[in-house]
C-alpha cells in the first residue's frame, strides 16, 4: 500500500505517512506548455490512499488524474481522504436551475473510490451525496486541545450555526461556550451582535469556526468582541481559506490558528493523527 499526495496536500500526506506508517508513493507531476497537468506514478503498488482537496478547482483535476495513475500502477483498492471538501456549500437548489455542486463533485468521487473520508464537511447535508462510501472526520477535539493549551477564558461561536460544534470545543477545553447572533446581509457582509447577558470584558476569547473563507464573519465578530471589552481574541478554525488575505484583522485579532487541511502559514494544528486513526480503524491495521 502507498499513500499518495496531490499537488496541494504534500505536507499533510507526509505527516499521515509517518503517523500510519505507510510509505508515500513516488509521483511525477509537471505542467505542459498550455498548463495541463501531467501525473505519473514511479512504482507499482496494489493498494492506495489518495489525499486530495476539491479546492481550488485545479485540485479536482489533480484527484481525477492521480486516481487514474494509481489505477494504472496496479492499485486494485483505492481510498480517498478529502481534508477540505470544496463545493460542499451548494447542496441543493436555492434558486431554480442552479447547479448542485456538492452533488456533482460527490458523484465524480463516488464512482472512483472504495471509501471517501472527509474532514469537517462544511455542509453536513452534502455527505448524503457520498452515500454509503462517505465518512466524516470531525476535528473539534483538535481545536479544543489548542484552545486549552493557549489558556483562553471563553469559547465563542460567531453564530448559532456552529454552536453545537463549538460546544464540543468547549467541552474539550473545559470552557464555557456562547454564540453570537449573525444576520447575513450579502455574500461578503454580515451583522454580528452580542446578547446583552454575555460577559466579555477582560476575557481572552477563543473565536472558533469550521471554515473561514472571506473572513467577513470573523472580522465583524472580532470587532464587536473588542468593543465589548475582550482582552484578547484568538481565532481557531478547521479550514482556513482567507480569500483576500488577513491584513484586515489587524487590531482586532491577536492570533489565527488553523489545521493543515488547507496548508498555509497559520496551520499550527494537524489533523494527521485524527485521520490516521480513522484509516487504521477502517483498514484494520
Amino acid at each position: 500500500m502507498r499513500i499518495v499526495p496531490t499537488s496541494y496536500t504534500e505536507g499533510l500526506t507526509s505527516k499521515l505517512s509517518s503517523a500510519i506508517q505507510i510509505p508515500m508513493a513516488r509521483v511525477t507531476r509537471r505542467r505542459f506548455a498550455d498548463g495541463e497537468l501531467y501525473v505519473k506514478m514511479e512504482e507499482q503498488f496494489s493498494e492506495a490512499i489518495l489525499v486530495g482537496n476539491t479546492y481550488p478547482d485545479q485540485s479536482i483535476i489533480d484527484i481525477l488524474l492521480t486516481h487514474d495513475a494509481i489505477k494504472n500502477a496496479g492499485a486494485k483498492r483505492q481510498i480517498l481522504v478529502v481534508p477540505y471538501f470544496g463545493y460542499a456549500r451548494q447542496d441543493s437548489m436555492f434558486q431554480p436551475y442552479e447547479a448542485i455542486s456538492a452533488k456533482v463533485i460527490s458523484e465524480l468521487l463516488y464512482s472512483r473510490f472504495e471509501k471517501i473520508f472527509v474532514v469537517n464537511m462544511h455542509s453536513p447535508e452534502g455527505l448524503v451525496f457520498l452515500k454509503d462510501k462517505g465518512a466524516e472526520i470531525r476535528a473539534e477535539s483538535i481545536l479544543g486541545e489548542q484552545v486549552k493549551k493557549d489558556e483562553n477564558d471563553l469559547v465563542v461561536s460567531p453564530d448559532g450555526g456552529f454552536m453545537e460544534e463549538a460546544k464540543n470545543v468547549g467541552r474539550v477545553s473545559g470552557l464555557e461556550t456562547i454564540a453570537l447572533m449573525k444576520t447575513r446581509i450579502s455574500d461578503t457582509k454580515v451583522k454580528i451582535e452580542v446578547p446583552d447577558d454575555f460577559q466579555i470584558k477582560g476575557k481572552k476569547v477563543a473565536l472558533v469556526d469550521d471554515l473561514i473563507s472571506t473572513g467577513g464573519t470573523v472580522l465583524e465578530a472580532s470587532k464587536i468582541l473588542k468593543e465589548k471589552g475582550a482582552s484578547k481574541i484568538n481565532v481557531y478554525c478547521v479550514h482556513g481559506l482567507f480569500v483576500g488575505g488577513t491584513s484586515k484583522y489587524t487590531g482586532f485579532v491577536d492570533e489565527i490558528i488553523t489545521t493543515d487541511t488547507i496548508e498555509g502559514p497559520f496551520s499550527k494544528m494537524s489533523v494527521s493523527n485524527l485521520v490516521s486513526s480513522k484509516l487504521r480503524e477502517y483498514l484494520l491495521l
